[in-house]
């Protein structure tokens, strides 16, 4: 069963869910971000298949303060701008705000990947009072707060804090004012130079009332008000936000002692991978979300997500000469298990990465295009060939559909078809047993660790040192000498696939 439909049959029977994502627009944003969207898309539309009511929300968190600087902007130019909301940050290019202007860029992918959610500016929602209620019940109740970040997390905060951090009247920053003296209209305030290492305050010190867009309240309680205002049901994160005395942990405690209401249903998912690595939002080829989407036509792309359950890390390394030809692949094996009716599991998972009607479409593998590109064949002599393999004419969807895979095939080529190869490790005899072995002995059932400790064990009966024996798995998984962990690698990859990989004598 696909892994969102088994989410979505166990969430606590409501007459009808709020679904909601959100992130911080404080630059380019990385694709690891795109899986959290994708996430909770598969889920609601998992809920409507069900039958349930589902409505999906994302919220740009645009009123919170610039902490940091990206490598690609102008540090000079925008330095003077660290403390206030990046929604009055003024943007890279042309009008608008800096928040507006990475959170569109990265809204226009996710929308091309058909997840289409309302979208919800933070800064918008304290300006409209839908958080006021939530913000006198937190300044009420600051003091249980404190002990509850102290109790859950260990964080002390200073005698007389307040949940609250007001825009200063002065200066416009946001993340350097410290609140005091709640006296259930108004708050007092003061802009401390010192109060953060990425920004300086003023000095200023004042007075304003907590409502209407004036502050806002500090992430972990925002989190859990945002859940009691909109009545948020369904809502996951990273999972190193799900880490015990992490951001959940605290946001659910508030949520439960002191606005009362049982926290959202939570989906701990685990990062997409750059080569084994976590992706940044400021390092290399295909760290945003824009840069993956250049790479891959959308319903591809959507199928990377759709394919590794959220509980499991994503490695996708597109240097790699083989990663998208396999995508592709498999991809392809989807569409025949959906028309055919043999394999459920992957043709669901085919199915989920649809965007609009389905259709059934002649196509010509991806690693069979690349080489007549290589071989300088045109479009036109493809489509020749396409529809003699196909013994039939082909129709107006299937052309649409070869062409569309062969501009992605140019794509490939031109990223990284003239990349020089890694060089290729010859397996000794010992490599090669061990992973006949592997492969016999092998079960999806297997956890990432049990996968880990039997590939050392087998190797340590064969003699092999356990850099001899994972490199085997790495050079015919990855055909290259390293990577992730061996286990979390094979799960992500399959673990049916992999055994036959591991048998292939080639």
């Amino acid at each position: 069963m696909f892994w969102a439909d088994i989410l979505a049959k166990n969430f606590k029977e409501r007459d009808s869910y709020l679904v909601n994502d959100a992130k911080t627009p404080s630059g380019k944003i990385h694709v690891g971000s795109l899986r959290g969207v994708l996430i909770h898309d598969f889920v609601h539309k998992a809920l409507l298949e069900l039958g349930k009511k589902s409505h999906y929300t994302y919220h740009f968190d645009d009123f919170d303060p610039m902490d940091g600087l990206p490598v690609y902007l102008e540090q000079e130019k925008y330095s003077q701008y660290m403390g206030k909301p990046l929604k009055d940050v003024p943007s890279p290019e042309g009008s608008g705000s800096y928040a507006e202007y990475y959170a569109k860029d990265f809204l226009k992918v996710f929308n091309s990947l058909g997840a289409k959610p309302e979208i919800i500016w933070s800064s918008q929602l304290y300006e409209s009072g839908k958080l006021d209620e939530a913000i006198k019940i937190a300044l009420d109740n600051a003091e249980k707060i404190q002990e509850i970040y102290h109790r859950v997390s260990g964080s002390q905060k200073k005698e007389g804090w307040l949940p609250f951090q007001p825009v200063c009247e002065n200066c416009g920053k946001i993340g350097t004012t410290h609140a005091t003296n709640w006296d259930g209209k108004t708050v007092e305030y003061s802009c401390e130079e010192d109060l953060v290492e990425w920004a300086k305050g003023c000095g200023h010190s004042g007075k304003v009332s907590p409502f209407g867009g004036t502050g806002k309240m500090p992430y972990k309680v925002e989190w859990s008000a945002k859940w009691f205002s909109l009545k948020v049901t369904v809502e996951g994160a990273g999972k190193d936000h799900s880490s015990k005395g992490g951001t959940r942990d605290v946001a659910n405690t508030i949520a439960k002692e002191v606005f009362k209401i049982e926290p959202p249903a939570d989906i701990a998912y685990e990062h997409i991978l750059f080569g084994g690595k976590k992706m940044s939002s400021s390092k290399g080829l295909g760290s945003s979300a824009a840069e993956v989407a250049q790479l891959l036509p959308p319903e591809i792309l959507r199928f990377l997500f759709a394919r590794v359950p959220y509980q499991r890390a994503i490695d996708f390394d597109p240097t790699n000469p083989n990663t998208i030809p396999d995508l592709f692949d498999e991809f392809d094996r989807g569409q025949s298990a959906f028309f055919k009716k043999t394999n459920e599991d992957l043709a669901k998972t085919w199915e989920a990465s649809q965007i609009g009607s389905i259709k059934e479409e002649f196509n010509v593998r991806f690693s069979t295009l690349i080489s007549e590109l290589k071989n300088l064949k045109t479009e036109d002599s493809i489509l020749v060939e396409a529809e003699k393999a196909k013994s039939e004419k082909l129709t107006n969807e299937d052309r649409e559909a070869i062409k569309l895979r062969i501009k992605y095939a140019q794509i490939w080529l031109e990223k990284f078809g003239q990349a020089e190869t890694e060089e290729v490790v010859e397996l000794n005899s010992g490599q090669k047993e061990l992973l006949k072995i592997v492969a016999e002995g092998l079960s999806s059932e297997m956890s990432e660790d049990e996968i880990q400790t039997f590939i050392y064990n087998k190797g340590k009966e064969l003699d092999l040192k356990p850099v001899e024996a994972f490199q085997a798995v790495y050079v015919k998984l990855l055909g290259k000498s390293s990577g992730p962990k061996a286990g979390e690698l094979i799960k992500s990859f399959g673990v049916k696939e992999a055994k036959k990989k591991f048998n292939d004598r080639h």
